[in-house]
């Protein structure tokens, strides 16, 4: 399917794990939101790395406060099978798209993220340095920059064959991160009682997302599970 011109290209850095949702929640977020599903692969599999057409940014913004399936979107600048493909592809970029997040009175750095592969610092750097093509006239802020661009990289899915290159690398300016931090915050481990019906905290924020649940819903839950009554 190709994407329709007068939507911004987004890439979405995905957790790997509840694989079989992480879809039908994506979707449902999107449509939450006002947005449509829209993406040239035709496969999503168990890769990190999806490629969708949104609106707005400020739906992938919206779509990023609920989603626990999702680690980080970026709006994406370029993507290439090689750092020739990659270069290519950000120099046909708009200019025009780059220069707010480029001027001389902004701050940024730039960040690189690999899947199923660790480079040295040396090899990260040799990477940076190779973006110098792009306009960038602000000044590196290492601790608060005003914007953050990443450089992600992914040698696929088998841990005992990584590849010496990668198979796919992607460029965009980081939007936002997802919610995971809420899985921890609210882990069954830090519960005080424990009952044999007790849910996964991830599945639980799923299954909100899955049916749209908005502030000031109600929701009927006929299984709710364990309860306490206390005298």
């Amino acid at each position: 399917m190709a994407l329709p011109s007068t939507l911004n290209r987004y890439l979405l850095l995905m957790a790997q794990e509840h694989l079989e949702f992480r879809l039908p929640e994506i979707k449902s977020l999107l449509s939450l939101f006002g947005g449509q599903f829209i993406s040239s692969q035709e496969t999503y599999g168990k890769s990190p790395f999806w490629i969708l057409s949104i609106p707005s940014e400020d739906i992938a913004r919206n779509l990023m406060k609920r989603t626990v399936c999702a680690k980080s979107i970026f709006e994406l600048w370029g993507h290439g099978k090689s750092p020739e493909e990659l270069y290519s592809s950000l120099k046909k970029y708009p200019v025009e798209k780059m220069v707010p997040f480029l001027h001389s009175d902004s701050t940024y750095k730039i960040k690189i993220h690999t899947f199923n592969k660790t480079l040295t610092q040396e090899e990260k750097v040799k990477r940076i340095d190779a973006l110098e093509f792009l306009p960038f006239e602000g000044k590196v802020n290492l601790k608060k920059p005003q914007h953050v661009f990443s450089v992600l990289e992914d040698y696929g899915l088998d841990p005992n064959r990584i590849p010496e290159n990668p198979h796919n690398i992607y460029f965009g300016r980081w939007i936002a991160d997802g919610q995971r931090e809420l899985i921890e915050s609210y882990s069954v481990k830090k519960r005080h009682f424990i009952g044999n019906t007790s849910m996964d905290a991830g599945l639980s924020f799923i299954m909100a997302n899955h049916g749209k649940v908005k502030e000031n819903d109600i929701v009927f839950d006929p299984f709710v599970g364990t309860v306490l009554l206390y005298s």
